[in-house]
């Protein structure tokens, strides 16, 4: 089975995004402020909009990141989005406290697989 590869020029437009959403995310959603679903949301967005800005690849403000970091960053932010909401019992609570974690957690972790296979 060939994998295909997501070029680095792709994967920075995205991350230049999903960054800022995740931040976002929370009051979008309107969880409260203290939930451990919304600061870890926070958290990790803001960390990905850091390293992303300084990721070795085209989008990125300075290169001092090398990708495989990068995607290792992304593998533990994807796993902390999707570990959280159950650890806590924010599942409990509704689906807005959890999905959105669930999908983003699995598109990094699908763009991690893609790019180390």
């Amino acid at each position: 089975m060939k994998v295909r590869f997501i070029p680095t020029s792709v994967h920075g437009a995205i991350d230049q995004v999903v960054g800022p959403a995740l931040v976002a995310a929370p009051t979008v959603l309107r969880l409260r402020s203290t939930s451990p679903e919304g600061i870890v949301a926070r958290a990790v967005g803001g960390a990905e909009a850091v390293y992303s800005n300084l990721t070795d690849y085209e989008l990125s403000v300075k290169n001092v990141v090398p990708m495989r970091v990068h995607l290792a960053l992304d593998a533990v932010g994807g796993a902390t989005l999707a570990l959280v909401p159950q650890l806590t019992g924010a599942r409990k609570r509704g689906k807005k406290h959890w999905v959105p974690h669930l999908a983003v957690a699995k598109d990094a972790a699908t763009g991690v697989a893609k790019a180390v296979a």
